[in-house]
């Protein structure tokens, strides 16, 4: 019993530095002032109101969902062949291609959004949201593959036999045996890699121009003048939909099964 207060009492207070930022800025966004101070010069929603108004904001969080949508679909599309194949070459080609596959996520993130702002500058491609989509794909791959891959590890090996022993062709056995079994890896690196392209910056800021700017990019681009309390409800507005995709991902994809496995 005192071990467990203990461990309550080390958790609280390594939260209260994570948590006192977004704290600050979500209670000084109702600041009545011009500039965004803590503690607040009174309470007002005007701020809100002025940012759901706000043209801008809805399209770069636009941009946000478009690049985390198309992301997801270009990993599902390309990870679940990839952790479907990858059991099937042996030992050392499994390991081998599977680092060779990572390599988005061990590559330096600034290092490669400068590669594709090379590669894009070349190819003409430079202010294409769908170019940005591929290159936050690339970065966030891994999470789709290890999840997919620790499902495929999860199955029963002897299923899809005993389906086609049954008389299914191979089209069933994948549709009705198969894709059930993969369906909570799936769903699990869907999820994961909408939080991670949603929020990524990086990349993003490297790659996207003043028009096609996405949310983050468009929060960053606030703090190079006079920090007002707008920019603080944009914050708290990016915070909420962060927050309420990655309850999702803890409520429906069980992350711990793939991502901390014995």
């Amino acid at each position: 019993m005192r071990r467990l207060r203990v461990v309550g009492i080390v958790t609280a207070v390594a939260l209260v530095p994570l948590l006192a930022p977004t704290v600050l800025v979500v209670v000084a966004s109702l600041s009545r002032g011009e500039l965004l101070t803590f503690p607040p010069q009174g309470l007002t929603l005007h701020w809100y109101i002025d940012m759901f108004g706000s043209d801008e904001v809805w399209t770069a969080l636009g941009n946000s969902l478009y690049v985390a949508g198309l992301s997801v679909l270009i990993n599902v599309v390309c990870g679940v062949p990839a952790a479907l194949a990858l059991p099937r070459v042996g030992r050392y080609g499994r390991t081998l291609f599977t680092v060779l596959l990572s390599l988005g996520l061990s590559s330096p993130t600034i290092v490669t959004a400068f590669a594709y702002f090379d590669l894009y500058s070349r190819m003409g491609f430079r202010d294409s949201l769908t170019a940005v989509s591929i290159a936050v794909a690339v970065t966030c791959f891994p999470f789709m593959l290890w999840t997919v891959l620790a499902a495929v590890e999860d199955s029963d090996p002897n299923l899809v036999p005993a389906a086609a022993t049954l008389g299914a062709d191979p089209v069933e056995q994948f549709l009705f045996v198969r894709l059930p079994l993969l369906a909570p890896g799936i769903v699990t690196g869907a999820l994961v890699v909408f939080v991670l392209s949603i929020t990524d910056f990086v990349v993003s800021q490297v790659l996207t121009t003043i028009d096609n700017q996405t949310l983050p990019v468009f929060v960053y681009s606030g703090l190079r003048g006079a920090i007002s309390p707008a920019l603080g409800a944009v914050s708290t507005f990016f915070i909420a939909v962060v927050a309420l995709a990655f309850a999702v991902v803890l409520r429906l994809g069980k992350v711990e099964r793939f991502l901390f496995r014995t």
